[in-house]
């Protein structure tokens, strides 16, 4: 308030006028006594007049030490009823230390003895609190003295049976700072209560304009207080308003506290409107106009616009105040909730309660939230986030925005889409970092950290979100599992993209994929067992299903592929594999030898690629096929597959149909090497079938029979005979003449 408190009751339209109304009416009381009388003058009386003087003067002493003086230019006593009048009158009271007085003048003053009623006809005017002691000159009214309180008004009386003094006229006052009004006013001597009972209003003229009005005010002096009624502070572009403001006064005038009660409204235009609505609101004051503490309750709401709109509410809102009443620390309590920002882009606080610290009155630097958990919503079209925790604390930077969040315990944060299952992640600690514009940039989630989408879960002890990626970063044995596709991914960190649901996970990769059914036209990867993939690395996309990874091992059940780069599309149940720096592509696959015993068939090459649904693995670039009895090279490598259900029951690995080379095929089966340009085995037969070109026919060399070529060679793998021609008839047999030939 731009008032000086030691002068507000004063300022309330005088108290004074109408103590001087009250001492007036028992001093004429004494003088005025039938007994009394009046000196008589020369001037002829006027009919009805008993007595009259001019140059009457009255005055008040008390240890040596002058209170008042009271004079009137004349004076006349009346025969009818003993009713007395004065004329020009003026008061001066004198302060107890003689360091100060007060004048009261007027033009005409009536006294009723019978009624015992003290009346001002006319005008009456008040200087307060004057540093100026002069008298005022006799014959004449009192001049207005340049002191610091001016009061004027008329139409007063005083009853001396029941103390009461009132006017039903208005009251005007001026002070330095402003000037004020009132209309109506009764003053109980014996109550010490004075009430202004309408049209209360208080101008300032300083450098900071305010309106004070009210409906009516109420001056009590024990206890020292003001109550006006309807009470509203204007000032430039801001209000406040309350339908009763009680002012609770100290002995040495100083404001001690402040209530307002019932619809308590302030609000402020411009680029920064605001408004704020509670029942009932107080506060605190200290020495020298300093305000403590303040508190707003019974349901407070508030909104501000301007280019950051923002609203809340909450039950009740603790206020403390540093040096020049600037706010440094404020507290929401009961159902707080905050929020800011346009609709489809805005955030909001639901908390039991906040404490926000503020610097310089105005920046905000912290809010704490406590009493039980708290979220924070944030929307952004067509979603919002839910982010919530046991408590919160928040850092702001110059521009009152946030920085910082952090929350414990139970921290969650709840992603929400329309149509969309919600991305449910939560944790024991949330640390979140803000940009310039308030935007999260970074938030890390530790200690026991879980991640729910839809059908897809995730677990991990620590988890880094980067938002211009969106892609959160788990480490601390994460683990990954999408239940509907029935795939588990473990790693030393992965990396989930939130965006394309993409996976990338490092060191230590395990995948395993569940939810196999049997494929009775498939064959190594045809079961229903799990297959396992490990690796250095997997890159998963969620679009394709495929999955990409490094220094890689694929089996299911006994069937193995080994390569340092493998790409396995489950939905197909395919796979490509890379051979490279890191080493080749590695197969293992089996058939029946002579005795109908299984025998490990092992391939490598620099490349594989392998589909399920075809049962045929096809190997190229420098292809060697290993078997029991024989060894192949050659640049390309088709082994075909039989299906599951044409394969011996409980095999160790899926069992060879045919293999198909082409290209620079070497064989070697014991002592015997032969070279040719295409190759067909057939298993069941234990028959291999080299052919060449016109060119370069196919050949053999035999240490005993030497090199032998053909149009074709036709090898048997159980007995190591060879057959050499084009056509049944035509070919010749190269029996085996070393023994035992083929076994290694």
């Amino acid at each position: 308030m731009p008032f000086d408190p030691k002068r507000l009751r004063k300022i309330f339209a005088g108290g004074a006028v109408f103590v001087f109304v009250i001492a007036l009416g028992f001093y004429l009381h004494g003088v005025f006594k039938p007994q009394e009388a009046i000196p008589e003058t020369p001037k002829n009386i006027p009919s009805g007049v008993e007595k009259s003087a001019t140059g009457f003067n009255l005055s008040k002493s008390e240890g040596g030490k002058t209170l008042f003086t009271i004079h009137a230019a004349s004076v006349q006593q009346y025969k009818e009823g003993g009713r007395a009048a004065l004329h020009d009158v003026s008061i001066t009271v004198f302060g107890r230390n003689q360091d100060r007085s007060d004048q009261i003048y007027g033009a005409d003053f009536a006294y009723d003895p019978v009624a015992k009623v003290v009346s001002a006809e006319g005008e009456v005017r008040i200087d307060l609190e004057a540093v100026s002691t002069a008298a005022t000159p006799a014959g004449g009214p009192a001049e207005e003295t340049k002191n610091l309180i001016h009061v004027k008004t008329s139409a007063l009386t005083f009853n001396e049976n029941t103390g009461i003094a009132q006017t039903k006229a208005a009251i005007e006052f001026r002070v330095p700072e402003g000037n004020g009004s009132a209309v109506g006013a009764t003053y109980d001597s014996h109550g010490g209560v004075l009430t202004l009972k309408s049209a209360v209003r208080i101008t300032s003229t300083g450098p900071r304009k305010a309106t004070i009005t009210g409906q009516s005010a109420t001056i009590t002096k024990n206890p020292s207080r003001i109550v006006m009624q309807s009470a509203k502070v204007e000032e430039l572009q801001r209000v406040i308003s309350a339908d009763k403001v009680t002012v609770f006064m100290g002995d040495d005038n100083n404001i001690e506290r402040v209530v307002g009660s019932g619809n308590l409204h302030a609000s402020s235009t411009g680029t920064k409107a605001f408004e704020v609505n509670a029942a009932e609101g107080e506060l605190e004051m200290t020495g020298a106009n300093q305000a403590r503490r303040g508190v707003l309750s019974g349901g407070v709401t508030f909104l501000s616009k301007g280019e950051s709109p923002a609203e809340g509410k909450a039950g009740k809102i603790l206020l403390t105040f540093g040096s020049e009443n600037r706010l440094a620390k404020a507290r929401a309590e009961d159902s707080v909730q905050l929020k800011q920002g346009p609709a489809g882009k805005s955030q909001e606080l639901h908390a039991v309660a906040l404490d926000l610290s503020v610097k310089d009155g105005r920046r905000l630097e912290k809010a704490i939230t406590s009493g039980g958990p708290a979220e924070i919503v944030r929307e952004q079209a067509p979603g919002k986030t839910t982010i919530s925790a046991g408590h919160f604390e928040t850092v702001f930077n110059d521009q009152n925005r946030p920085v910082s969040l952090y929350g414990t315990p139970d921290a969650k944060i709840v992603d929400s889409v329309p149509g969309k299952p919600d991305r449910i992640l939560t944790s024991r600690e949330l640390t979140a970092k803000f940009n310039d514009k308030g935007e999260i940039v970074s938030a890390d989630q530790t200690g026991d950290f879980r991640y729910q989408e839809g059908t897809q879960t995730a677990s991990a002890e620590r988890a880094k979100y980067a938002a211009a990626e969106e892609t959160i970063l788990l480490s601390g044995s994460p683990r990954v599992i999408d239940a509907n596709q029935g795939i588990t991914l473990t790693a030393d960190s992965i990396q989930l993209n939130r965006k394309t649901r993409n996976a990338f996970a490092q060191d230590n990769v395990k995948t395993t994929y569940s939810k196999m059914s049997a494929q009775a036209g498939g064959a190594m990867l045809g079961s229903a067992d799990p297959i396992h993939v490990t690796g250095s690395t997997a890159t998963m996309n969620s679009a394709t299903g495929v999955a990409r990874y490094t220094k890689a091992r694929l089996w299911q059940g006994p069937n193995i592929v080994e390569a340092p780069t493998i790409s396995f599309d489950r939905t197909k149940r395919s796979l490509q594999a890379q051979g490279g720096q890191g080493g080749h592509v590695a197969s293992v696959f089996v058939q029946k030898d002579k005795n109908g015993k299984l025998t490990p068939v092992n391939v490598t090459s620099d490349r594989l690629s392998y589909v399920d649904a075809e049962r045929r693995a096809v190997f190229s670039g420098n292809v060697v096929v290993r078997a029991q009895d024989a060894t192949i090279t050659s640049a390309t490598v088709q082994v075909i597959l039989l299906p599951k259900k044409g394969q011996a029951e409980n095999q160790s690995a899926s069992q060879l149909e045919r293999i198909e080379a082409q290209g620079d095929i070497k064989i070697e089966q014991g002592s015997r090497k032969a070279a040719g340009s295409k190759l067909v085995y057939t298993a069941a037969e234990e028959k291999m079938v080299l052919t060449g070109s016109p060119e370069k026919l196919p050949s053999i060399f035999d240490a005993e029979r030497g090199q032998i070529s053909g149009d074709s060679l036709t090898f048997f793998t159980h007995d190591g005979r060879v057959l050499v021609g084009s056509g049944e008839t035509s070919k010749t047999e190269i029996p085996n003449r070393i023994p035992d030939a083929g076994k290694k």
